[in-house]
């Protein structure tokens, strides 16, 4: 029969190696998912470390690295037997004391990734020993694993010894692992983030002290210390150093909020002289369970969560975040998360902008987290969300805006585009406007970043987030403002000058100008589409200003020149001469009322004007122009090409009206140019068009052509020559040139100054003019006459120059009025004659008078009528035509020279002596006639008191021959040159009359008014223009009785001033003084020079050789 203990052996014996097949499987296991488990070996062998101690104990791990093996050896507690022994069989030893998470459990396993030989010191609790064995797992199956470690039990017991392996080092724990291929290469790997982690972990441990490793010679060591502690939020600040042998070599700073349930930790930096938010890479996990949860790197969180509350994978590499089972723990690592991401950022953007700490956009580093089976992405997401929307809205981001030191996420302008270099120029841009809220530069592709992230997050574009700005907003912003004058009180610049940054940028980034947004600047400097947008290649503003009155605008559809040009397909090259032939079309199209307009006129002026400094002779040939007045109540135009017919349109009025003010009232408004030309043209401009043979310059035109039938009907002076020079069909048998002048539309062709003449009115008009302005303003009147030789005739022919008196001289045009019928005047047209020419002149007393110049008289002369002939016919009266023919007679049979009689008439001096004469007879004539009135009303008034028996006589007498007779004052003259006055009783009356507010007395009448003072008066008759009757006299004539008692101190005066002139007059040492006129002159006497005897020769010597002689002397 079994023994019972034979049974109990076996049984554990079997339990043994079903367990070792378990952890056999297992390790094969972890070989198979080597890539997911070997970075965690350090820290599942540092787990084990800090297992060791209790609460309130510290412990420092050293790790040595070498080719080819890592030693990790610790300062914590001595194994408890148990632990050892689970150790070597491989089951944790589920101590449950507080703060442990079970030591050399599964998670050990990871370590023999790095090799399956470990060689494991210690010492035993409670002074049982130390020990030093070999675990050895390299097992290539079940039972070979189970002999291994039956082997590995041996060792261990055979090692136990009081002496330590490790003697007196503080270190008394090691494991060492001797490094196969994989085993270094997993080697580097768990050791190439120990840097980034081991600070880290130390945070979330307080009780490991330090952390040494110990690789190629040099000692590397991680240690924390507490800076401070902030209180208000519960946030610590740690200062993590790293030193290498000794020697400082890296320092982050650490600030970790502390909370019941969980810690959250933010890494800075001093870069410089500011401290800064660390980034984190994928070297660092987001999420700690004490220690490090390796496979958390890319959750996409912008800090480090530590919680003993998660419920972590086994796997050790997350935390559930996602319902795996009913009763599961995911709500509790949701919450954790949750408030961790929402309320901790909060507390640290508050502290950090106090700070002053940099780089906050780190803050903002949410991004999509890997793949991970674990976790419920769409939840995490929209708690990614949430806690952005909640940053979203502190002030956090450092601006450009010199007004806000911080401004808020939702309140930026982030520039955003596929290229770095299309953002930073798009940020430039966006600088130049007034208070617009962008990141700093140095910051700005931080920024870009962020709103990329976001925008995955919310699985929205970029450019759909409100923060955003591509270049389509900047082409939304630029449609709005709509004139270059709006956008300039945007921007700090010129908007021109920010323009030609902006327009290349847009086909950069886009590839391609929009065509449906009006952000073209034209020349009006307004926005536009660039459809019909063209380059300015004339660059001529005065086009541009007579488009814009035509309302073509060509401003509006040209770029500004401001505005560099750039490569856009659409817009093509606009030249001068398409600008020509534009406005030369839609003046053309324009109609007489389009031209009723004045900012059509402007522009037709204007445009010809240009053509003209252009010298661009065919435009201007196929242009229309305007003719016509628009003087007059209602505006009459023409608007015609020039034309080309031997009548050319002459210049405006006004500009030859005062050269030829009557030839103006003759010619048609419509054969002249609008006078709007004139506001425009200049002469030089006129005489430009005149040497083109597009217009006359001035009425008087002057011509060289072949000599036609027509032309010498007029011109020849022998009109015999003509049968000499045509054929036997009436043609010229020789071509030759003549020259002529003539005035344009003087002919009698329809609608010319002839052909408008019905008139006797009308007539006298075109004489007027022909002897006023035609004689005098054509230099070939009075050489009316040139010599023409024909080879042919052997000889030359004679012709006159002058077509224009030629015309006057054979054309009918003096209307003369023949017999009435009923009440209707008829006219018949005569060529001139001394009869009907004098009809015209009877009416205008100058033009009469004109007669007389040489001119004049030639003129008529030329149209073969006499020039007495028509003076005779003028005249009035058969009296004045008898007085004119006697005198006239006399003057023919007096033998007197024509030269003399004409000089005589001719000299002013002797026709105003005449005319003096004749108006003293005149005045003599006026004032016998007012005298005899006069005397008539004393001799009436007289009468009366003889009536009364009262003695009273007058009588007129001579009383001197000083007298005065002019227009403004005159005495009573008789036929004898004799001062005549009234003699009444014992009083002298004496008669004034004036027709002004004075009457003149000579300096006689003055002296005999005095002496006889008490019988002396005046009797004055003040004239208004008309001759005065008896009844005139009577309310109008005035007695001055006492005129000589008012004149008589002023005569005394008079009479001194007399006796000095007569002193000045007489002279003294042979000097007297002329005063004539107002004129005054010192006379010397011939008798001074004559009695001096002084030569030139004496004068010299005398004078001069005295003052010589006295200066040598001195």
């Amino acid at each position: 029969m079994i023994e019972k203990s034979f049974i109990q052996n076996r049984r554990k014996e079997i339990a043994e190696i079903r367990h070792a097949d378990s952890v056999y499987r297992d390790i094969q296991a972890r070989e198979y998912e080597r890539e997911e488990y070997e970075k965690r070996w350090f820290w599942e062998l540092l787990q084990n470390a800090k297992d060791s101690i209790d609460l309130g104990q510290n412990i420092k791990v050293k790790i040595e690295i070498t080719d080819s093996k890592i030693s990790f050896s610790h300062t914590g507690n001595p194994f408890e037997l148990d632990d050892i022994l689970s150790l070597i069989i491989q089951g944790s030893s589920k101590n449950n004391k507080e703060g442990k998470t079970g030591r050399f459990g599964t998670g050990f396993m990871t370590t023999y990734l790095l090799s399956k030989k470990v060689h494991i010191i210690g010492k035993l609790t409670n002074h049982q020993g130390c020990f030093s064995f070999l675990l050895d797992r390299d097992a290539i199956d079940n039972e070979h694993f189970y002999s291994l470690q039956i082997n590995s039990n041996e060792q261990f017991d055979h090692s136990i010894r009081e002496d330590s392996y490790l003697g007196d080092s503080e270190f008394q724990t090691m494991f060492t692992y001797d490094l196969d291929i994989k085993g270094k290469d997993t080697a580097e790997k768990g050791l190439r983030c120990l840097d980034e982690l081991i600070p880290i972990t130390q945070l979330f441990n307080e009780q490991i002290q330090s952390v040494t490793v110990i690789e190629n010679g040099h000692t590397k060591t991680f240690s924390k210390e507490l800076i401070k502690n902030n209180e208000e939020d519960s946030i610590l600040e740690w200062q993590i150093n790293t030193s290498i042998d000794n020697i400082y070599s890296v320092g982050l700073k650490a600030y970790v909020q502390q909370n019941e349930q969980f810690d959250v930790c933010i890494l800075t930096q001093v870069v410089g002289d500011s401290e800064v938010i660390f980034p984190l890479t994928t070297n660092y996990p987001r999420l700690y369970y004490t220690f490090p949860l390796i496979g958390t790197e890319e959750i996409g969180i912008p800090v480090i969560i530590n919680s003993t509350n998660f419920d972590p994978r086994v796997e050790r590499d997350g935390i559930y975040l996602k319902k795996v089972e009913e009763d599961g723990s995911e709500s509790i690592n949701k919450e954790i998360v949750y408030k961790a991401l929402t309320e901790s950022l909060l507390s640290f953007s508050d502290l950090f902008r106090k700070r002053e700490i940099g780089c906050l956009h780190e803050f903002f580093s949410f991004y999509n987290s890997k793949d991970l089976k674990w976790i419920d992405h769409e939840w995490f997401n929209l708690v990614k969300v949430e806690a952005i929307d909640l940053l979203s809205n502190i002030e956090l981001i450092k601006s450009n805006n010199i007004n806000s030191k911080y401004i808020k996420l939702n309140e930026i302008v982030i520039p955003f585009s596929d290229k770095s270099e299309d953002i930073t120029n798009l940020w430039s841009l966006l600088m130049e406007f007034n208070n617009c809220n962008l990141p700093l530069k140095t910051e700005l592709f931080n920024w870009v970043d962020v709103s990329k992230r976001i925008g995955e997050l919310k699985q929205l574009d970029p450019y759909d987030l409100k923060q955003v700005w591509g270049i389509n907003n900047l082409i939304d912003l630029i449609e709005e403002k709509r004139s270059i004058e709006i956008l300039n009180e945007s921007l700090r610049i010129d908007g021109q000058i920010w323009l030609n940054r902006f327009y290349p940028l847009i086909i950069k980034i886009r590839g391609y100008f929009p065509l449906d947004k009006r952000i073209a600047l034209n020349q009006a400097l307004f926005f536009t589409k660039v459809e019909k947008m063209c380059w300015d290649k004339f660059n001529d503003d005065e086009l541009i200003e007579i488009s814009n009155l035509l309302e073509i605008g060509f401003a509006e559809r040209l770029f500004s020149r401001q505005i560099t040009e750039f490569n856009i397909s659409i817009v093509e090259q606009f030249h001068v001469h398409s600008a020509i032939q534009e406005l030369k079309t839609a003046l053309n199209e324009l109609t007489e009322n389009d031209m009723l307009l004045i900012s059509n006129q402007e522009a037709n002026a204007r445009f010809l004007k240009w053509l003209i400094n252009k010298e661009q002779k065919d435009v201007i040939k196929d242009l229309k122009v305007l003719t016509g007045s628009n003087k007059r109540g209602e505006d009459v135009f023409d608007y015609e090409s020039f034309p080309k017919s031997e009548h050319l349109l002459l210049t405006p009025k006004l500009f030859f009206e005062h050269i030829f003010p009557l030839y103006v009232n003759l010619v048609r408004d419509k054969d002249c140019l609008n006078d709007v030309y004139n506001n425009y043209l200049a002469r030089e401009d006129y005489i430009y068009l005149n040497n083109n043979g597009l217009i006359h310059l001035t009425p008087m035109v002057k011509k060289t052509e072949n000599a036609t039938v027509k032309l010498l009907e007029y011109l020849l002076v022998n009109e015999d020559d003509m049968n000499l020079l045509r054929d036997a069909d009436g043609q010229l048998k020789y071509k030759f040139n003549i020259s002529f002048s003539d005035f344009a539309y003087l002919t009698a062709s329809d609608g010319h100054i002839y052909a408008r003449n019905t008139t006797q009115k009308s007539s006298f008009e075109r004489l007027k003019f022909l002897l006023i302005e035609g004689v005098n303003q054509d230099d070939y009147f009075d050489e009316d006459k040139q010599e023409v030789f024909i080879d042919e005739l052997g000889k030359p022919i004679y012709l006159r120059q002058c077509l224009w008196v030629s015309r006057a001289r054979n054309l009918n045009w003096i209307n003369v009025k023949t017999q009435s019928e009923g009440n209707e005047v008829k006219f018949v047209s005569e060529t001139p004659s001394s009869k009907n020419l004098s009809e015209l002149l009877k009416s205008d007393e100058s033009l009469i008078k004109a007669i007389r110049g040489h001119r004049q008289q030639n003129f008529l002369n030329k149209l073969g009528v006499g020039v007495s002939d028509l003076i005779r016919h003028t005249l009035s009266s058969d009296e004045l035509r008898l007085s004119w023919d006697k005198a006239i007679t006399n003057m023919i049979t007096s033998d007197a020279d024509p030269e003399l009689v004409q000089e005589i008439f001719n000299d002013p001096g002797i026709k105003r002596e005449y005319e003096r004469r004749l108006n003293e007879r005149r005045l003599i004539g006026r004032n016998q006639n007012i005298g005899s009135m006069v005397e008539k009303l004393f001799a009436k008034y007289i009468n009366e008191l003889r009536g009364e028996g009262i003695s009273v006589n007058i009588e007129r007498k001579p009383i001197g021959s000083d007298y005065i007779l002019t227009d403004q004052s005159s005495d009573l003259v008789n036929e004898s040159n004799e001062r005549e006055g009234f003699q009444i009783n014992d009083w002298l009356i004496e008669l004034k009359a004036t027709g002004k507010e004075h009457a003149a007395m000579t300096p006689l009448q003055a002296e005999k008014a005095t002496k006889e003072k008490a019988n002396y008066a005046l009797v004055v008759v003040p004239l208004d223009g008309t001759d005065p009757d008896i009844e005139y006299l009577r309310r109008n004539a005035k007695v001055v009785k006492d005129i000589g008692y008012r004149i008589n101190d002023l005569y005394t005066d008079f009479n001194e001033v007399e006796i000095k002139k007569g002193d000045l007059y007489s002279g003294k040492d042979g000097i007297s003084v002329n005063i004539e006129n107002q004129n005054v002159r010192f006379h010397v006497k011939s008798q001074i020079w004559i009695s001096e005897q002084t030569t030139i020769e004496s004068f010299v010597k005398s004078n001069f050789r005295e003052a010589v002689d006295k200066t040598l002397s001195v």
